[in-house]
């Protein structure tokens, strides 16, 4: 008799509620799936950690000062120093730069952790590192499925953290992350 094997679990697609988390200690908002439910930390430690044990996923963000002027390259460099990204290599899958949270310089990396053989977990992860004057932003977003088989499941959550979650995050602190009017642009001034 053969074993069922359960299939991995997926996000849903589409305009599903997404629960607000808010860290007063932090001074951000992340925006996650409402179900099922997450379990958040942003006491324990100096990041915002959120778990979901149902699909085995992580998203971590951290917000830091730096003492000079920092752009992605800088704030990625520093995430790597403290310990915030996977220690594997990854085969990226995409690799952009974009303008987030208004200001920031920004590097978004979706990428594979190469599963060693069809009956071993697969792992994925996307990392955006943005630093805007003297302050880096980190999130990563890790998760993994049991076999290589259940990519299409790692593929969709993959998809859902970049295109719903972390465009979710928002940093509340006014210093760095202000929005210049267009007046402040205007001729003359």
């Amino acid at each position: 008799m053969a074993l069922a094997i359960p299939t991995a679990m997926t996000f849903v697609d589409g305009p599903t509620p997404m629960v607000r988390y808010h860290s007063k200690h932090l001074s951000l908002s992340l925006r996650l799936p409402e179900k099922p439910d997450w379990v958040v930390d942003d006491r324990s430690c100096a990041e915002f950690v959120a778990t979901q044990s149902a699909t085995h996923s992580t998203v971590v963000v951290a917000v830091f000062r730096t003492d000079s002027v920092v752009g992605r390259d800088q704030c990625e460099r520093l995430a790597r120093e403290r310990g915030l990204l996977p220690s594997q290599p990854m085969l990226a899958i995409e690799d952009a730069v974009a303008v987030t949270q208004r200001t920031f310089d920004t590097r978004i990396l979706v990428g594979l952790e190469p599963g060693s053989g069809p009956d071993r977990p697969l792992k994925g992860h996307v990392l955006a590192f943005g630093g805007f004057l003297r302050k880096c932003y980190v999130l990563t977003f890790s998760t993994q499925v049991a076999r290589a088989d259940q990519e299409a499941a790692l593929s969709s959550r993959l998809a859902f953290a970049r295109t719903r979650i972390l465009p979710g995050l928002e940093l509340d602190s006014p210093e760095g992350v202000r929005s210049p009017s267009v007046s402040e642009f205007a001729p003359g001034r």
